[in-house]
């Protein structure tokens, strides 16, 4: 550092000082040498004075500069500074103060600054700065203040206590507004507490699609045993009707679920190549030919195609939609087709029927809730009008346009747009369309092993596996299942629920009892658990999947698949 001039007045010259003390000596009585010097002493302390002042100027400019300097910083800061005297009273404040309070500059100066703070805060404010003054530390609170046009506005806070010029105490604050931050805060817990509720819901509907998909799994089962059994004319009709009952509870609690999950949300994409081979068989075992009415023939087109889709959600929408078609088609054929469209990335699948056709009026309704647009008197065998909405619902989930192209008394085709996917060579193909041989010889005498912990639902499989002429044996968990192993069962396939007793699973008993016979045995997993991380791990195990409530027809072609591999 350079040291700075004194910038004071220089002293006097030597030679002028009798001058300055009042000397009376004339100038003209002076030796001349004594004036030439003088003169030169005068000149010199000019110059000294003339500098001391060039000084003083450069010293008032740095000076205005710090304080327009200081003006800046203070009144054009993006926070909010304001000092308030020991009566609460603003004394200053700065541009942003004014406007983060939404009044006038000069209307703040004098104002109380309790006038915008929330009444709920006050006392808290009063009693940290009483603390405040006995401590001199710095306090800091998160409060909300209201402006003067009634915004509500959340702050931080900092104040520190100090003396004004007169002494008395005095308070510099800052406030800083947060109320972006508040509201992002606010968000996300209301998005956890979402997500929180959207986890429960999913559990609960996983529980409760298990739960409530077991008794009318039973029942379907021991409806079909009753079929077999002989009886009287009206027997034959009460068990017709039963059966009817039966599969209309069905397709209400898969629509009623289906749709409980796309209001939770808890349905997620998961996107991958499969062939369309795969996805029509998985839905062909939905339709067996003896639950089509007489005159109608469902028709399967096969396609080499490879489609990108979610599989399980694919096959949800074209189960409602193959449903749709077959309800509203008296007599006639519902075909399904895939083909590639025009410009070659996507494929487009429909499914056509050529039954009653929909009125024009009705085209911008039927993918609403509940809409039948046949069914005024709402007779609950014709379905709750929910199908087509869930499969609306679930296209636009997966990103795949869903349309619709109808008229009266000439049938109608639903289409699914959806992008094509190089076929994968390496995966194993499922088989393609074909029909299995139902005969019930396939399965005589067969070794089959039921791995069940509903008592109901393994009596109405047991029994109904020893109509097919099968050999079955039951357990209720993995540790039964190796028991009878153990003793000397060689099974030739498994049947097995998913949810057992305890956290063991369908999926983990064949697993061990694969490992423990050192074989591949088929096996079909029977689950009402509609998690797609189900459905991938019995696929990777090489696992045939089949949902509850299970059809025995769809059930028997289900086995007679895994056993012809």
């Amino acid at each position: 550092m350079t040291d700075r001039p004194d910038p004071s007045p220089s002293p006097t010259p030597p030679r002028a000082r009798p001058l300055a003390a009042g000397a009376t000596e004339p100038l003209h009585d002076l030796p001349a040498e004594t004036l030439r010097a003088l003169v030169k002493e005068l000149q010199l302390h000019k110059m000294e004075l003339e500098m001391q002042n060039e000084e003083l100027r450069t010293t008032q400019a740095a000076l205005d500069a710090t304080r327009e300097h200081y003006f800046n910083l203070y009144d054009m800061a993006p926070v909010a500074y304001c000092t308030v005297n020991a009566k609460g009273l603003i004394q200053q404040a700065n541009h942003f103060a004014a406007r983060l309070l939404g009044t006038e500059r000069e209307s703040l100066v004098g104002a109380p600054l309790a006038r915008f703070i929330a009444s709920e805060y006050q006392d808290e404010l009063y009693r940290k700065s009483r603390l405040n003054l006995g401590t001199g530390e710095q306090i800091s609170s998160e409060m909300r203040l209201v402006s003067r046009s009634g915004d509500h506005i959340w702050v931080e806070m900092g104040a520190t206590a100090a003396l004004d010029e007169g002494g008395e105490p005095m308070w510099r604050i800052v406030l800083i507004d947060i109320t972006m931050r508040r509201h992002a805060a606010q968000m996300r817990e209301k998005q956890e507490a979402f997500e929180a509720e959207r986890r429960a819901m999913s559990r609960f509907l996983s529980a409760a699609s298990h739960d409530l998909r077991q008794p009318t799994h039973a029942m379907g089962l021991l409806i079909d045993q009753l079929k077999q059994l002989s009886g009287t004319p009206q027997t034959h009709v009460l068990v017709s009707r039963l059966d009817a009952s039966v599969r209309t509870l069905e397709h209400m609690l898969n629509a009623l679920l289906d749709l409980s999950r796309l209001d939770a949300d808890s349905l997620q994409v998961q996107p991958t190549a499969v062939p369309f081979a795969r996805v029509v068989e998985q839905v062909r075992t939905l339709f067996p030919g003896e639950g089509i009415r007489s005159g109608v023939r469902l028709k399967f087109r096969a396609s080499p195609a490879w489609l990108m889709t979610d599989p399980a959600l694919l096959q949800r929408v074209l189960h409602n939609l193959v449903g749709n078609a077959l309800r509203f088609t008296p007599q006639g054929t519902v075909l399904v087709a895939c083909r590639p469209t025009a410009n070659g990335t996507h494929a487009r699948i429909e499914v056509r029927d050529n039954g009653i056709g929909i009125a024009p009026e009705h085209l911008s309704h039927i993918f609403e809730e509940f809409f039948q647009a046949d069914n005024p008197e709402r007779d609950r065998s014709k379905g709750l009008g929910l199908g087509l909405s869930i499969a609306r619902r679930t296209c636009d989930l997966l990103g795949h346009p869903l349309t619709v192209r109808s008229a009266p008394g000439w049938g109608s085709c639903f289409s699914v747009t959806l992008p094509l996917a190089p076929p994968q060579p390496a995966l194993v193909e499922e088989p393609p369309v074909a029909a299995w041989d139902l005969s019930q010889q396939a399965l005589v005498g067969l070794h089959a092993l039921i791995i069940e912990d509903d008592a109901m639902a393994c009596d109405a499989l047991f029994d109904l596996l020893k109509t097919w002429k099968s050999i079955p044996h039951a357990a209720e968990g993995i540790e039964t299942a190796r028991a009878l192993v153990a003793q000397g069962l060689v099974p030739d396939f498994i049947v097995s629920d998913h949810r057992l007793r305890g956290q063991e699973n369908g999926i983990d008993a064949v697993l061990a009892l694969r490992e423990l016979t050192g074989r591949n045995i088929p096996a079909c997993l029977i689950t009402g658990d509609m998690d797609k991380a189900v459905a991938e791990r019995a696929r990777s195990v090489g696992m045939a999947l089949l949902y509850k409530p299970a059809r025995p027809a769809a059930l028997r072609e289900l086995i007679l698949s895994i056993i012809s591999r």
